[in-house]
C-alpha cells in the first residue's frame, strides 16, 4: 500500500513525560476512510521517507472505505481512542505503517514499513492517516495502520490501495 514512509498526519507529537499512572487498556477505531484534513504543522521525522509528518488535530470523514484510489492528495487513514485511566492523559505510543515497498527517488531510500513516535490522550478520538504527496507513493497493494503502546498493538485497519480507472 503505501508509506511515506507512510506517513502524513498524525497528532499529540509534544514530548511530554509520561505519567506513571496511566493506565491504558485498549484502543478503539472510531472512524476510517477517505477525510479532509487541516494541518497546523509539521515536524521533521527522519523513520519516514519523506522525512516529515504533518500534525492533524481535526479530520472531516468525506467516506467510510476501505479501497482507497491511488491519486495525488488523497488523506485516508483512522481516527482512534485509547481506554485506559486517567481520561485526558497523554501516553507515548507509536504509530506504525505497513505497506508494499516505496522508493523515495531523491534519496533512494526504501522501506515497507514506517514506525514513528506519537503522544495519545487517553478517552480521546485522534486521527492518524497518510496523504498521498509524491508520484512514487501511488503504489498498489494493501496497508496496515497500527497503533502500538507497550509494544502491543492496540488497534489496526488495513487499506488496499488501487489504481483509479
Amino acid at each position: 500500500m503505501l508509506a511515506k514512509t507512510l506517513f502524513a498526519f498524525i497528532v499529540g507529537l509534544t514530548p511530554i513525560e509520561p505519567s506513571l499512572a496511566a493506565s491504558v487498556t485498549g484502543a478503539e477505531i472510531i472512524d476510517y476512510g477517505v477525510w479532509d484534513k487541516v494541518s497546523i504543522g509539521s515536524r521533521k521525522e527522519p523513520a519516514v521517507l519523506t522525512g516529515q509528518v504533518d500534525e492533524v488535530p481535526t479530520v472531516k470523514l468525506k467516506e467510510r472505505i476501505t479501497t482507497i484510489p491511488a491519486t495525488l492528495g488523497i488523506s485516508f487513514g483512522i481516527t482512534v481512542k485509547l481506554t485506559g485511566s486517567p481520561l485526558g492523559e497523554r501516553v507515548n505510543c507509536s504509530i506504525r505503517w505497513i505497506h508494499p515497498k516505496l522508493t523515495n527517488p531523491e534519496t533512494k531510500q526504501s522501506s515497507d514499513q514506517a514506525e514513528f513516535p506519537s503522544r495519545c490522550r487517553i478517552g480521546e478520538v485522534e486521527p492518524t492517516g497518510y496523504t498521498f504527496e509524491h508520484p512514487w507513493e501511488l503504489v498498489p497493494g494493501t496497508g496496515t495502520v497500527q497503533v502500538v503502546y507497550d509494544s502491543k498493538v492496540l488497534a489496526e485497519k488495513t487499506f488496499n490501495v488501487v489504481l483509479p480507472r
